[in-house]
């Protein structure tokens, strides 16, 4: 067993979102099979650029809402405590509300495939 209590916490690259976001590496992957865990945080208006997964991705909401998109269903409004299942390669985003910051847990299998296009201008992030 291993408690993890002090995570590499760093700013996330700006070119991949479209304002200040803030990731915690809470567990790294040690191999295809797991995935990489972390605590990501938006601030308001933030999200990410358009990307995939190879091994898809799970996003467990711990702040009172967020978003995530998709090509199919469009912008969508998350909870506190809904669980995101992203299945491999489906291009998406997500990140926090034009009205408040967000908070996920996320895990990742596989290295992400980032677009250059944000779905939102920097501009609507506060």
């Amino acid at each position: 067993m291993r408690v993890i209590n002090q995570a590499e916490k760093r700013q996330i690259n700006q070119n991949r979102y479209n304002g200040d976001a803030l990731v915690e590496t809470l567990r790294s992957a040690t191999s295809p099979k797991d995935p990489d865990v972390l605590h990501c945080h938006y601030e308001v208006g933030v999200v990410t650029n358009w990307h995939s997964h190879p091994g898809g991705q799970l996003i467990y909401v711990l702040s009172d809402a967020g978003v995530i998109g998709n090509e199919v269903n469009g912008e969508v409004e998350l909870h506190r405590g809904e669980l995101v299942s992203v299945p491999p390669v489906e291009r998406h985003y997500h990140g926090s509300t034009q009205d408040a910051e967000s908070d996920f847990l996320v895990l990742t299998w596989g290295v992400t495939n980032w677009d250059d296009v944000s779905p939102r201008p920097a501009s609507l992030a506060r």
